[in-house]
């Protein structure tokens, strides 16, 4: 019998939702009988596949000590392996990625609770013999080691996506099956989400196709035509993009799931960074380039993108260490400079290690005894990598929890820049306002501490223009089931001449498009802001370079677009009606502008706004 010789190891291949990348699969040798092997485990012993024998079923997985999607998987398959032994199923953990240490792979087993056998692949052989490209595949063999099964655990996790519990379990069907003695009904799945396998040879990533649009759904943004860059090397080429595009969140501390602050860094996630910059996922980036200037793009140009596939196509050399360029200083406390006030949550809040949490409020008074005109505010989160965003609202006191349709008076967002307005504008707190921070949790597989901060600088006198944050809403959704692509719209008309900083979209999860649009008293129509691909993962403020001007009756038009079927990976539940709602698992409608309205009359804005969103919600009563 032919054997299938393993020396296995364990890489590090983080990919969170916002790089693990479902994968096509061709379910190749489902049927097939596996060859027998021995190897040691990650801690030393002795493992031999044919020696479990006896057993009626054996789970193999691919996981990656770093793989984000693997870390929140592995407690729930040292769950199923505890659950399953019993009845006489064994669960084996291989882990393949070339650059992860046997002491990496033993620390993340550890961390997830699990204690079955851990497997390094570090040539790669096991991977290779079934045709597994990513982490997080689990593989059933029934007792004569036939393979039955191959593809997704489950569909919890996904591509940006998180469901509160999984609404297909593809493993524990194909196990009970076999249990039962019956056929396995899905032997394999057509998506499974994960990291790419840190490989000795990495393969060209392939690039992935959008889904269909709906009528008068934004164009696609078009790709790229990318320049020929010649000959490539990291010191020189790759290191000041990584630099300027990459290193504010790929760094110790911050979101990104792994840094990107040296070759080392930058050759072992040279696999993924090159399929994300191929389909356009990094940097995060989602506004068409056709319509808005915005200072805070983080999109790479066509020579910028040409240069990184160049090097990793050219095999990530790295080139004279001399010519790397000096390296970028971040802020060690606070980007605004030394807050004037900082309020923070009055005690720590953990965050749970697996699952979906709700979003969490915190009260924090401010104590103001006078009217206070923020001109730059930061919030400061304090354990950023498990945090998707933190929204700061006035509270009014009038019982309830607010809900952002006055807009907020600060912000956090992976990869976002603090608000800072120029000096002469402001926004007003008003006295013996308390704040409430609404906190959206991503649990990333280990429980962690939360002590978020709010920092405040005031303006040195009243300022000359109040900017206001107005939320253009719709409260009318009622999205069928099964939708592929929903539309709900708004507009509202400018009572008074008015200057536009920046654009906010905000959907939840069955968000697919976004546009804001104006119409002039003169007819002429104009594109303010296209979000073809809208992504609830990065909650952009996009900021202009030059503030928009609207002139006194003009029209801006708010347009959103819904996926509600079951195309959309995201999906929580593709067979309910989706209306209004805080929950992700429910759907909003709000376009948000930071607005200063000429002789300070934002307050005429903002009533305009309000009257326009009750007589729609008069002509179109919700359910």
């Amino acid at each position: 019998m032919k054997t299938l010789a393993l020396a296995l190891t364990i890489p590090a291949v983080l990919v969170v939702a916002t790089i693990a990348q479902p994968h096509k699969i061709n379910a190749p040798l489902v049927g097939a009988k596996l060859p027998d092997f021995r190897t040691k485990t990650v801690d030393g012993k002795e493992f031999h596949f044919y020696g479990l024998a006896g057993k009626k079923a054996v789970v193999f997985y691919v996981m990656g000590a770093d793989c984000p999607i693997a870390k929140l998987s592995l407690p729930k398959l040292a769950a199923l392996a505890k659950k399953y032994e019993a009845k006489s199923v064994a669960f084996v953990a291989v882990n393949p990625n070339g650059s992860e240490t046997d002491a990496q792979s033993l620390a993340a087993a550890k961390a997830a609770g699990v204690t079955f056998p851990v497997l390094p692949d570090r040539e790669q052989k096991f991977v290779d013999y079934v045709k597994a490209t990513r982490t997080c595949e689990a593989f059933v063999v029934d007792g004569q080691a036939t393979l039955r099964y191959r593809g997704s655990v489950d569909d919890q996790y996904g591509l940006g996506s998180r469901k509160p519990k999984a609404s297909k379990t593809y493993l524990t069907d194909a196990l009970d099956a076999l249990l039962a003695g019956k056929p396995v009904a899905v032997t394999s799945t057509a998506d499974v989400p994960g990291c790419l396998i840190d490989r000795n040879q990495p393969a060209s990533p392939a690039p992935t196709s959008g889904g269909a649009r709906g009528e008068g759904e934004p164009e696609p943004i078009p790709a790229l035509v990318l320049p020929e860059v010649g000959s490539v090397s990291y010191s020189e080429h790759v290191a000041p993009i990584l630099q300027e595009k990459c290193e504010s969140c790929h760094r110790p501390g911050q979101v990104g799931p792994f840094p990107l602050q040296s070759y080392a860094n930058a050759k072992r996630w040279s696999a993924m960074i090159g399929e994300t910059v191929t389909n356009s996922r990094m940097p995060p980036w989602h506004a068409d380039p056709r319509h808005g200037n915005f200072v805070n793009d983080r999109s790479l140009s066509a020579k910028e993108k040409a240069t990184v596939l160049a090097w990793i196509k050219q095999g990530t050399p790295e080139g004279d260490s001399k010519k790397l360029p000096a390296p970028k200083t971040f802020a060690s406390d606070w980007n605004i400079g030394k807050p004037d006030m900082v309020l923070k949550m009055d005690k720590p809040f953990t965050v749970q290690a697996t699952g979906v949490m709700p979003y969490k409020w915190f009260r924090v008074p401010t104590g103001f005894t006078e009217d206070k005109w923020v001109q730059a505010a930061e919030v400061k989160p304090g354990a950023r990598s498990v945090i998707h965003h933190v929204l700061v609202f006035l509270d009014d006191k009038r019982g309830g929890v607010p809900n952002g349709l006055d807009g907020f008076v600060a912000e956090y967002v992976p990869g976002e820049s603090p608000m800072v307005f120029p000096e002469g504008i402001a926004k007003k707190v008003p006295k013996g306002t308390d704040l409430m921070f609404q906190v959206h949790y991503t649990p990333n597989g280990t429980e962690q501490k939360d002590l978020s901060e709010l920092g405040l600088i005031f303006a040195k006198e009243p300022p000359k223009e109040v900017v206001d944050t107005i939320g253009i809403l719709s409260l009318n959704l009622r999205i069928p089931p099964g939708a592929e692509s929903y539309k709900s719209s708004r507009s509202l008309t400018v009572p008074v001449s008015s200057t536009i900083y920046s654009y906010s979209p905000h959907m939840h999860v069955r968000g697919k498009a976004f546009r804001i649009s104006a119409t002039y008293p003169d007819g002429k129509e104009e594109t303010l802001l296209s979000v073809p691909k809208y992504d609830f993962n990065w909650q952009t403020r996009y900021m202009l370079k030059e503030p928009k001007k609207v002139p006194s009756g003009t029209k801006i038009l708010i347009e959103a677009w819904y996926d509600n079927s079951s195309k959309n990976p995201h999906n929580p539940d593709p067979t309910k009606l989706v209306t209004w709602g805080e929950q992700t698992f429910e759907e909003m409608m709000i376009g948000f502008i930071d607005v200063v309205s000429e002789g300070n009359k934002t307050q005429q804005l903002r009533m305009q706004n309000l009257l326009g969103g009750f007589g729609q919600r008069r002509r179109n009563p919700a359910p």
